[in-house]
């Protein structure tokens, strides 16, 4: 290798790419930093439900014929679901709750509806088989009810949830901790907005955050979208959380369970730790992975997200997305919405009401964000998932090697600074 020249290294799914860059182009490498490994998980796991942040032991909140619903997310999240299920199910079978009166939803959102075999990996074989399993389908209009509107900063969120929460004593969701860019963090009241509600519940919380100033990725105590989450969780009745903090390696670094804002709060400083990255100057060409979030784009443009906060004002960003399954499920209107700036979907948005589920404002949520990145920066991508339309449609170059994609960058940019983001799927960019 030449010595003036660097090797930067990309996820890309299972495998990686890479390229060179001159050294001194090379301003950051947005690494994570380590953190140990929870030892012991099942004690620490038991000692939580015990000692819970912010309410009492959940053994003395639930009744012997309390009829208990567990919320978990879908095959799009990390969380560990399989080792907190059995923990879980046994210290409220312990406590005297019969196992025939514990029932799981799956917090689908509006992602498509999981196969068996991605269940029985989700939840393990032994909980398959001896507790009764659901699927929230937002689209399955007769599985909804309304249980009114909350209102937040002056917006009204609609409250249409799965009608199975009318039928339970208690609710408990269980999540994973990751930056998020509409509800600053993952975790907490998330399990139920969006995870088990209609599409314009689902709607009012998305475009509460599309409209705020900035993307308010890490942003909780001044996001509407967040607050909205949380009192249409609270409404609806979730009464307890077990979230967790994970390493990228999925390692757990620590639980938070209890009052599913408090235990969530707690839990999203940790998380502001473990994925953060220092961003010492902005970069004239930022290289972004989308890993870990390498499905679809719906869930890869978390990368850019990333990469926004990390690039100058008219610098570009190299997009390295997979997109596997390809732009999206269930939302074909986000190539209508991709099409416009974000002006005019701003526009178009506050004109439409929320219970049109027809115009998908979840779809123009996630436009809109696309919208403001390439307003910022060009974005030029290397996929195997998306088709030409695709990439035409989202105001991107394809580009076939990220060698090619660099070459090009610094052509244009002669003596550009280059970062690079790793993980741009979950990592939180912090500009000093």
């Amino acid at each position: 290798m030449n010595e003036n020249k660097t090797k930067i290294i990309v996820p890309y799914g299972d495998k990686s790419l890479d390229a060179f860059i001159p050294t001194s182009s090379f301003v950051f490498e947005g690494k994570l930093k380590k953190f140990p490994s929870m030892k012991n998980f099942e004690d620490t796991l038991l000692e939580r439900l015990d000692n819970p942040t912010g309410c009492e032991a959940l053994k003395d909140q639930v009744k012997k014929d309390s009829k208990i619903l567990i919320l978990i997310d879908d095959n799009t999240r990390v969380t560990p679901v399989n080792r907190i299920l059995p923990v879980l199910i046994k210290y409220l079978t312990d406590s005297g709750v019969p196992i025939a009166n514990i029932e799981i939803l799956i917090a689908i959102g509006t992602h498509r509806l999981m196969t068996e075999k991605e269940i029985i990996e989700k939840v393990g074989k032994e909980i398959f088989k001896k507790v009764k399993i659901y699927q929230h389908d937002f689209n399955d209009e007769d599985s909804i009810v309304d249980l009114g509107i909350v209102e937040v900063d002056g917006m009204k969120f609609p409250i249409h949830v799965n009608r199975k929460v009318q039928q339970v004593d208690y609710i408990i969701g269980l999540g994973n901790i990751i930056p998020h860019s509409d509800a600053g963090f993952s975790g907490g009241g998330k399990i139920v907005q969006p995870g088990i509600c209609g599409s314009a519940t689902t709607s009012a919380t998305h475009i509460a955050g599309a409209l705020m100033k900035e993307i308010p990725l890490g942003n909780i105590d001044n996001n509407p979208c967040r607050k909205g989450i949380e009192k249409v969780a609270r409404k609806v009745g979730l009464k307890f959380i077990v979230n967790v903090v994970m390493t990228p390696e999925q390692e757990i670094v620590d639980i938070f369970a209890g009052d599913f804002v408090k235990a969530h709060r707690e839990g999203s400083k940790l998380s502001a730790q473990v994925y953060g990255v220092d961003i010492p100057v902005l970069a004239d060409i930022v290289i972004v992975s989308s890993s870990p979030c390498d499905i679809d784009y719906w869930q890869a443009e978390k990368g850019l997200a990333s990469a926004y906060f990390s690039v100058k004002e008219n610098g570009y960003i190299i997009f390295v997305a997979p997109c596997f399954e390809g732009m999206e499920h269930n939302h074909p209107r986000l190539r209508e919405w991709s099409q416009m700036t974000y002006k005019e979907a701003e526009k178009a948005v506050k004109e439409i009401p929320l219970e049109d589920a027809c115009a998908d404002l979840v779809a123009a949520d996630v436009a809109m964000a696309n919208a403001r990145i390439r307003e910022k920066a060009k974005i030029l991508i290397i996929t195997e998932g998306l088709s030409d339309e695709d990439i035409d449609i989202l105001g991107y170059e394809k580009f076939e090697s990220l060698q090619e994609a660099v070459d090009y960058t610094l052509k244009e940019i002669p003596n550009g600074k280059v970062g690079v983001l790793p993980r741009g799927g979950d990592c939180l960019p912090v500009f000093r």
